[in-house]
């Protein structure tokens, strides 16, 4: 890794003190559900899962773009893109929102938003993997083949990347408003 794509971090108290003196702008890397659960009050979202540096909206030469996520991985790999594109105006927000929630800066949460959708993911694997397991063990051993298709579409998923339970998941009626088509900040909606 070349030190171009080793993005510099700054702290959450000084990323607020840059983006409230207008020197910064706060780019949330995070999915749509995540943001909409909660977020840093004015960042603007952009997804790691859509994110590509060429199509990255330029900024004004003195405009630092600090690079937010849960807690710094994604920010870091979408930073690193972006430096490795030419973009040496880019830092990473330390520890992410969780340490920007641990410093007692302001967040925005909406806790009757669904939860994030890995979490619904995870949530329902495991009730399904106990329901199959407990009718393997109590009514008949071939609902054992029920775990053994989970199995199966977690390694699909893991494979290729497509996950066609979260694809179900997100068209339930209680995800259709996280889910954004456009890099545009979707808490104006």
């Amino acid at each position: 890794m070349s030190t171009a794509s080793c993005p510099p971090t700054i702290t959450p108290q000084d990323a607020v003190q840059l983006a409230q003196s207008g020197k910064a702008t706060i780019i949330d890397v995070r999915e749509a559900d995540e943001h909409r659960r909660q977020h840093v009050p004015n960042t603007i979202l952009h997804p790691s899962s859509t994110f590509r540096a060429t199509a990255f909206p330029k900024s004004e030469s003195d405009e630092r773009l600090l690079i937010l996520c849960r807690s710094g991985g994604r920010a870091s790999k979408v930073a690193a893109d972006l430096r490795n594109a030419g973009r040496t105006n880019v830092s990473v927000i330390a520890g992410g929102i969780v340490a920007w929630e641990q410093a007692g800066l302001p967040v925005v949460s909406d806790s009757k938003a669904p939860l994030p959708i890995m979490r619904q993911v995870m949530l329902t694997v495991g009730i399904m993997l106990i329901v199959f397991s407990t009718l393997a063990a109590v009514v008949s051993p071939w609902f054992i083949v029920g775990t053994g298709f989970i199995g199966a579409g977690l390694f699909m998923a893991g494979a290729t990347g497509m996950c066609m339970l979260s694809t179900i998941l997100l068209k339930m009626p209680w995800n259709r408003a996280t889910t954004c088509s456009t890099g545009a900040n979707c808490c104006n909606r």
